[in-house]
């Protein structure tokens, strides 16, 4: 997890980015991680299954959230204290480097994360003495795509084709692969599918898996798969944009199997957090844009 300041005047600061702990890397692998408005408010494909399911958990290495709450919440006395070893680690690095305090934060993971996660995250901050302005927050592509200002303004009535969009957003780290494919239009964002999978990480690729590349190819294929048919009845043939963010957004086979999913398309993947203007890193850009959003919410209140 890492952290990013927002100052004033513009600029951000990179402070930290900190490994966790084998407790919290496991609790980012539960069930009840993923809401559950996920599985009913857009298309799943392929490895995006239904996580409820015990055969699911089993192909996915997931466990209860109850394994992680503590006894008098109805779970067994586990690993709820990594979340708050987590943020007080990141709480310590932002104020040894500001020497002050720090009094609020927000949160923002790669996937649609449950009420659940955030209550806990919530908890986990009060303990610390932090406050969470807001309830929750979308999933870091939506931020990231945002911050990077690729919504379009509508004006016109009745709306035009041209002004839907679709962005696909790409997570890539040693845990996990997320990707979300994003409906825009007129500034609005919706993920209309959802791809999350503990196996296609590039810790579980790098293990000597024989066909860690079709995997990878496979799920990629799937969730980019056109047409998407709109609210409107239109249906969108091309993605307009990519964002790659996460640790391990330069993986070569990544690339490779990006540009080999762009050649099957009839538009055009454009390009990475890292490489567009903004200059965001893409191991901080979910948390960057989402200390750029929290001082644009407090500018315009």
């Amino acid at each position: 997890m890492g952290a990013c300041l927002r100052c004033s005047d513009g600029s951000s600061v990179n402070i930290a980015k900190i490994e966790g702990s084998p407790a919290y890397k496991q609790l980012m692998r539960t069930t009840a991680l993923l809401d559950d408005r996920a599985f009913t408010r857009c298309t799943l494909h392929d490895y995006a299954l239904d996580h409820g399911t015990p055969a699911t958990q089993a192909t996915l290495g997931l466990q209860s959230f109850r394994d992680f709450l503590p006894p008098w919440l109805g779970g067994d006395d586990g690993c709820i204290p990594s979340l708050i070893q987590m943020l007080k680690a990141l709480k310590t690095a932002s104020e040894s480097y500001f020497q002050s305090t720090l009094l609020s934060a927000e949160v923002v993971v790669p996937f649609p994360a449950s009420g659940t996660f955030f209550d806990a995250l919530r908890s986990a901050s009060s303990s610390l003495s932090i406050e969470m302005p807001m309830s929750e927050q979308p999933p870091a592509g939506i931020v990231v795509a945002r911050a990077l200002g690729l919504g379009r303004e509508c004006l016109d009535e009745p709306r035009k084709a041209e002004e839907e969009q679709l962005i696909l957003t790409i997570d890539y780290s040693r845990a996990a692969l997320t990707a979300l494919l994003v409906y825009e239009e007129c500034n609005i964002f919706e993920y209309r599918r959802m791809l999350h999978n503990i196996s296609l990480g590039t810790d579980s690729m790098s293990n000597g898996h024989k066909d860690s590349r079709q995997s990878l190819l496979r799920a990629l294929r799937t969730i980019t798969n056109l047409p998407l048919w709109s609210g409107n009845g239109a249906g969108l043939t091309q993605i307009n944009e990519i964002i790659l963010t996460g640790e391990s957004a330069g993986d070569q086979q990544l690339e490779d199997v990006l540009r080999e999913v762009q050649r099957e398309q009839t538009g055009t993947l454009v390009t990475s957090a890292k490489e567009r203007r903004t200059k965001i890193d893409p191991v901080f850009a979910a948390s960057e844009s989402v200390a750029r959003d929290c001082l644009d919410r407090l500018n315009s209140s």
